[in-house]
This record gives structure tokens, sequence and C-alpha cells, in this order.
């Protein structure tokens, strides 16, 4: 069921979206689905409290798929978790990053794998989110950390905190010719925000040592993905009040430089017309295509509103847009995508309008009786190259082995071999233990049981494209 591109290399394509039965905002009642039959485990029968996870996987070289499993309590930490597809068969690497990190429970918890998952010379690199959203907690929060995780051994690596009672929020990324890690750490206690910011660090991989390259941008920001590219300069944005603005550190001189308003006006599909929202587009994913001489991103939903994939090519001219490419409309993403190949896998809602300025996460306790009308959350790809007739590729509705479908997916990896993997939030069965979500904004912060469970899922598309 393929999306057709009728206006090739226009920065705003009129494309309408075209499949058997279907066309957008609604279903022929004459046809059915397509279904996409994956195969889910559910993570609550290994922490009771995992509730959400944003990024925190990846396919590593050895076939594998490594993720993380993330909390908002105040009692359990991320767990993480190495997946084989061949075998189909989940091990627990980590049940509370807490320990890993050698801090006391009493205390906090590190609750979160919410950075890039990246790899160099055998070593998974990451960094850890805090748990809990309250005042006191957030104060008493010692920082996150980076970690590394040896593939042939199952070591743990810890850096350490980049800057005390600061978060990771939330990319990690590597420098593989420089052999050394760049990371945003982002203020959560509310002195920090009012009198600080966000600062960009680097770390040397072999000695450990951490250099604080300076202040970014001022108060709290996500910035979720960077791009280094082969001379070494690590690129950025923050996600909301970003502008447009697109920021480098240097990676000769450690020089934080800021690119004001560059970045493309945001655009809907599908003949949407202009974003209203222009003062968040900042990037909401990034991959850096082979060679690191350019990088594919997209300004997801949660970020400004458009609706494209984008090439980033920083040898050209930032100044004017001619660093800047438009590839192919998609509609509405935000966190789940996944370059692998020659084309990007992303998760989207049946009917991409409905998805528009949709947010799963703040959603995902609604009635399900609402959420059914419109969810339908189907796997799809789009094919990189720009010369593409048809890009867009739709697998189907997502549905597991025992009739389950997600309420949320903000965590997705694929690879070359069209394995896909995804973790997110899914409606529970009644035999389901489903997630236990602490009450953090009521005094009491009691847990109850919610109607989803956090689930991860693996689905083998490979036969899907000829």
């Amino acid at each position: 069921m393929p999306f057709k591109r009728l206006c090739p290399g226009a920065s705003v394509v009129s494309l309408c979206l075209i499949l058997t039965g279907f066309s957008i905002g609604a279903q022929s009642p004459s046809s059915e689905p397509t279904i996409l039959r994956v195969y889910s485990v559910a993570l609550n029968d290994y922490g009771s409290d995992f509730d959400g996870q944003w990024q925190g996987i990846m396919v590593a070289s050895d076939g594998n798929c490594y993720f993380g499993a993330s909390t908002h309590s105040n009692r359990h930490g991320a767990g993480f978790f190495r997946f084989d597809p061949v075998r189909k068969k989940l091990t627990v690497l980590a049940r509370d990053m807490t320990l890993v990190c050698g801090e006391d429970l009493r205390a906090s918890r590190q609750g979160k794998i919410h950075s890039p998952i990246v790899e160099h010379e055998g070593w998974l690199y990451f960094a850890t989110h805090l748990a809990n959203y309250w005042p006191e907690a957030e104060k008493a929060y010692p920082g996150a950390h980076v970690l590394g995780y040896e593939l042939m051994t199952g070591k743990f690596r810890d850096f350490g905190v980049l800057k005390k009672g600061y978060s990771i929020y939330s990319f990690v990324i590597v420098d593989p010719v420089r052999n050394c890690l760049y990371a945003v750490s982002t203020p959560f206690a509310e002195a920090d925000i009012k009198n600080d910011g966000c600062h960009i660090f680097r770390i040397d991989i072999a000695t450990g040592r951490k250099t604080d390259l300076g202040l970014a941008k001022s108060g709290k920001h996500g910035s979720f993905w960077s791009f280094i590219d082969r001379r070494g300069d690590c690129w950025f944005t923050f996600w909301r009040d970003n502008d447009g603005d697109l920021y480098c550190a240097r990676g000769r001189t450690g020089m934080v430089e800021k690119f004001p308003g560059v970045l493309p006006r945001a655009e809907f599909a599908f003949g949407g017309g202009v974003s209203p929202n222009q003062r968040d587009r900042g990037w909401s994913w990034v991959a850096a295509l082979p060679g690191r001489e350019k990088c594919l991103f997209t300004m997801g939903s949660h970020g400004g509103g458009d609706e494209r994939l984008w090439l980033f090519d920083p040898a050209k001219d930032i100044g004017s847009g001619a660093a800047f490419q438009a590839i192919h409309e998609v509609g509405p993403v935000f966190l789940a995508l996944s370059l692998a190949g020659d084309r990007v896998y992303f998760v989207q809602r049946e009917d991409p309008l409905s998805n528009r300025g949709w947010s799963g996460e703040e959603h995902r306790d609604d009635p399900v009786e609402v959420l059914n009308r419109q969810e339908n959350f189907h796997l799809r790809s789009v094919l990189i190259d720009p010369r593409a007739g048809d890009p867009v590729f739709d697998y189907g509705r997502i549905v597991d082995q025992d009739g389950r479908t997600p309420r949320s997916i903000d965590s997705l990896a694929a690879d070359e071999k069209g394995r896909v993997h995804l973790v997110g939030d899914w409606h529970i069965l009644p035999t389901d233990k489903g997630t236990l979500q602490i009450e953090w904004e009521t005094p009491e912060r009691n847990f109850k049981k919610v109607r989803r469970g956090q689930f991860f899922a693996f689905a083998d598309v490979s036969g899907k494209l000829k």
C-alpha cells in the first residue's frame, strides 16, 4: 500500500495518499487494512514500573537490538535489555541503571535511557536521565551519567556525572576519528533553569576526561539528536523554542557556534500548507549517511510541525539555505524513526492527518474507547532516494501475536535486513500485568495500574518489498 509522490524534487510536494480503498481522513468500509503481525514481549514482567520509552534503542554490529525501558518512578530505575532477533530471545542486562551507576537506591533513581545509543569499537555508549519529576526529586538528583557497555564482555563503564544535578536530555554521539563523545547537559532543578542552561560536553573515551564546552542555550531545553560530520564538527538543535536555530560544536576548537534561524520553514504534507508553529522548528530525528558527509533529519509533529524528510550538507552555504534539501513528504512523525539501508522506517497512525500535533504520550491514558477510534498505528518506510516515484511504503497496522495494538511508540530501530524493533506503550489484555504508574502530581504519590503496558516488539519485513 504505497503513497504516491507526484512532484519529485520540489520543496513543497503536492502529494496524494493512495492506499487500496483508503483516502486521507477516511477508510473505505469495503476494504480490510493490511495487518503487520509483530512478536512482542511484555516488559512489565521484568519491572512493574516501566512506563514509557523515548529513543534509547539501536541495532548493534552483532545483529542484536539493545534498548532501555524507562520509568517515572521513585522506586525503580531504567532497565537495559538485549534482544536476539534470530532466536527471539530477550536478555536482561541491567534491571536498574541506578545500581550500574553505583548510587544509593534510597536517594534517587536513574530512571531512563533517554538518549540515542551509539556504537564505537565494540562499545555502546548512552546516557541516563532522571526518573521522577517533582521539585524535591529534581533538586536532589545527583546528575545523569554517561555509560559504556562492551559487547564482547557485557562489562559496563561509568564515565560519571557530567554536571552535578543536571540530566542528559538527551543526545549522546561519538566522534570515531577523535575517539570522543559529545553530550548535552540539561538543568531540571528550578534554580539551575533560572540561573543557567544547557551545556555541551566532550568526553575523551580513552581517559574519561570530561570538558565543558560552555553554555549553548539558557533555560531548560531538550536536544534529542546530533550529527558529527567528517571534520569532527558536532551539529545539533534544541527542541522547543528553537526558532530554526542550528548549533555547531567545532571539533578543532571546542567552540560552540550558533546559526540563527537558518532551518527551513516548517510546512505540512498532503497540501496542508505552512505550519503555524515556526518557533519550535528544530531536529526531532537525525541520522548520518555513510561517510558522515551529510545527514538526514526531520522536524516532527512535536517540533516545528514540518512533515518532510530533509538532507543536510554542512559543506554547502547554511545561511542561504543551500545546505538543506527536501527529499520527500512523509507526514507527521516524531522520535520513532530509523535509517536502515536505502530507507527510513517510521511509525504513524493510519490516517496521517490525525497524527498532526498529536502526542501519544500525553494521551496514552485517555479512555480506550476514545483512542481506538483513531490510533491504528502503522509501520511505514520512505526511500531516501529523492528520485523515487513511490517513496513511502505502508507495511500495515501493527498487531502482536495475541491481538494487542500499540498506544504510543517513540523508540524504533531497524537494520538493513528488514528487521524492525519497537518499544512503547500497548493496550493490554485482561491477563496482562500492565504498568504501575506513579501519581507523582498528587501528595500521596501512590502507584496505580493503568490500562496499558510497556512492550518490546519485533517485526521482519524483509519479504514485504521486492
